[in-house]
């Protein structure tokens, strides 16, 4: 049993299936969303800068809430939230707080210091005392990280839906950019 499980793990049609699966509920999904090109690059761009700063835990409340107020698309906001997961925090956060620390010319924090603030503290009280070590670099990287990532990110993301409904428009009235009937169009 043990070795069927670890052979279907290996089986590349297996990770063909999974991909599959990803590309159909969580890819598919946020591609064919029906909004104006606006509100999808708009909520793409809020939920990218969100997710480039040290929010996890409370990015998807952050991305529906700002995402409302400037009525952008929710569900592509909430989506680009994915991007800092339990898998791709940890090293995020850490460019982030070198980037933090070039930045602000602060010493970095050793590593002696955060084990001994380990070793001193648990729960609710470790995560604030790391956050005094760490906090200051930390936020002036990211929030320099996700602007320059950001700001490219809604022209860009705005014309490839402008394409997208153009090429919708053309292909429901069957006519080509000229005017033209298109193939489809014309062997009807």
């Amino acid at each position: 049993m043990a070795n069927a499980l670890l052979e279907t793990e290996t089986d590349p049609a297996s990770k063909n299936r999974l991909w599959q699966h990803v590309y159909l509920r969580l890819i598919k999904p946020v591609l064919t969303v029906k909004d104006t090109p606006h509100a999808l690059a708009l909520g793409i761009t809020i939920g990218l800068w969100i997710s480039l700063t040290p929010t996890v835990g409370i990015q998807m409340t952050l991305v529906v809430v700002v995402g409302t107020l400037f009525k952008a698309n929710r569900i592509a906001g909430v989506a680009m939230t994915w991007i800092s997961n339990p898998v791709t925090f940890l090293p995020m956060y850490y460019v982030y707080y070198r980037i933090g620390v070039l930045l602000s010319g602060e010493t970095p924090t050793s590593y002696a210091a955060l084990k001994d603030t380990a070793s001193a503290n648990t729960g609710w009280n470790l995560v604030v005392c790391f956050f005094e070590l760490l906090g200051k670099p930390l936020w002036i990287g990211s929030l320099l990280v996700a602007t320059v990532f950001s700001i490219p990110a809604y022209p860009l993301c705005r014309r490839y839906f402008e394409n997208r409904e153009e090429k919708r428009r053309i292909l429901a009235e069957g006519t080509d950019p000229g005017g033209r009937p298109t193939d489809e169009a014309a062997t009807n």
